[in-house]
């Protein structure tokens, strides 16, 4: 399974390079990201295609990581707390059963 796993990994890599080498020339074009309200319009300088792609995955990257954090610590708190309102009766009781 982890042979299948590291081949799927090098796959997509594979993958990811061919289409950034094929699509550079597309990837280099300037965007302006601009945002137009209706008491102020703004725009930021010209940027690569390829830098705000680079930017939104680490974005999503660093979004998702501090979202698995906090969940993680949620379900910690959850077993501590369960852990304490059981005691230690149950848990020895538990352990002489098996």
């Amino acid at each position: 399974m982890g042979t299948l796993k590291a081949g799927l990994w090098i796959l997509g890599i594979c993958l990811a390079f061919v289409f950034f080498f094929q699509n550079f020339d597309e990837l280099r074009h300037p965007v302006v990201i601009g945002l137009n309200l209706y008491f102020w319009r703004g725009s930021v300088t010209p940027i690569p295609l390829w830098t705000l792609l680079i930017l939104f995955f680490l974005l999503g990257f660093v979004v998702s990581t501090a979202y698995s954090f906090y969940d993680r610590m949620m379900l910690k708190r959850e077993v501590k707390e369960l852990r304490s309102s059981a005691g230690p009766s149950s848990f020895s009781q538990v352990a002489e059963s098996d």
